[in-house]
């Protein structure tokens, strides 16, 4: 994983290798020097995590680097992460002779990604769109995403909601100013929004909080180590993203059993229906404070829906079915 950045993708990269080494796998992370990743991995016991500094978007130094990480651990294969990884990856498993599987986190541009193995998209449009570029099926392997967070164990909603929680990296896909200008509409001074995280239009949102006179009822914890921590103490979880690939943090809310508001994003739709959670427009003001405004007036549905949420986790997105899934695509692409 050669990103500096911390979101989704990197949030899975970390919780796969931690698995990973937990299950006893001899694990070998490389990470961008100075990144969170490499701050985390770190820290976990039977990780061998190494670092190397990217110079520019693509340097055409770094291939060399993590060639000689990778010959001199002897790994067996590489699974490579977001297009730089990929790339690079690409160039390393060419001249080692081993396998390379990369975890496409979006609808990537193929042009940089040569030389794979296996792809593994997360989301049925994913494959498909992989299939529409030429991609053989027998070289696509389907898993869906996963949260490592230990799901509650009962759920009990508040029959009135005081607090509002979202979180992500403050960016113009993520939504946070739909939200913010939806919950202007939403008339209850007792009713107060967090939204947690950062990013390079986290000034600017809380600049828009300020002109619609919500300073007092929106807050900007900003980045939280302890992001179930934080979603334990909402009574309510909205992700009201542009585009959302696949929404982990829509796993980490259902998993704390929260009731939960999404936009209808092509990840977030392959997840919930109406029977898991309340749902509205993309880029939509209107859809989104109607989504609000339904939820904060039916406490049994918001209970209903959590629950099969909660049971929704379990069944498909913990994190143990998902490395037992890794497990057999390594022992099928090592022979």
């Amino acid at each position: 994983m050669l990103t500096k950045g911390f979101g989704g993708a990197e949030r899975y990269y970390i919780d796969l290798t931690t698995a990973l080494a937990e299950r006893g796998h001899d694990v070998l992370a490389i990470s961008h020097s100075g990144s969170i990743s490499e701050k985390i991995l770190n820290k976990i016991s039977g990780v061998n995590q190494r670092s190397v500094s990217v110079l520019g978007k693509w340097d055409p130094f770094i291939a060399r680097k993590v060639l000689d990480i990778v010959a001199d651990n002897g790994a067996a294969l590489i699974q490579a992460h977001l297009a730089r990884g990929a790339f690079i990856a690409g160039k390393v498993t060419h001249k080692l002779n081993i396998p390379l599987l990369v975890h496409t986190h979006n609808f990537v541009n193929l042009k940089y990604y040569k030389n794979v193995d296996k792809f593994i998209p997360c989301t049925k449009a994913q494959y498909q769109y992989l299939i529409d570029n030429g991609i053989t099926a027998d070289k696509i392997r389907l898993i869906q995403n996963f949260s490592a967070f230990n799901p509650v164990d009962n759920i009990s909603c508040n029959r009135s909601i005081k607090k509002i929680v979202a979180h992500g990296r403050f960016v113009h896909k993520k939504g946070f100013d739909l939200l913010i200008k939806s919950f202007a509409n939403i008339q209850n001074n007792d009713m107060a929004l967090f939204i947690a995280g950062d990013g390079p239009e986290r000034a600017s949102t809380i600049r828009l909080a300020s002109r619609l006179n919500l300073q007092d009822r929106v807050h900007f914890p900003g980045w939280q180590n302890d992001i179930r921590r934080f979603l334990l103490q909402g009574d309510l979880f909205i992700l009201p993203s542009r585009d959302e690939p696949f929404g982990i943090a829509l796993l980490e809310a259902m998993s704390c059993g929260i009731p939960v508001v999404s936009t209808k994003c092509h990840g977030p739709i392959e997840i919930l229906d109406e029977s898991v959670a309340y749902l509205c427009e993309i880029d939509s003001v209107a859809s989104l404070t109607q989504a609000i405004k339904t939820a904060v007036a039916d406490p049994q549905g918001r209970l209903s829906k959590a629950q099969a949420a909660l049971a929704l986790f379990q069944e498909h997105y913990a994190i143990d079915k998902a490395v037992i899934e890794f497990e057999a695509l390594y022992t099928q692409a090592l022979g």
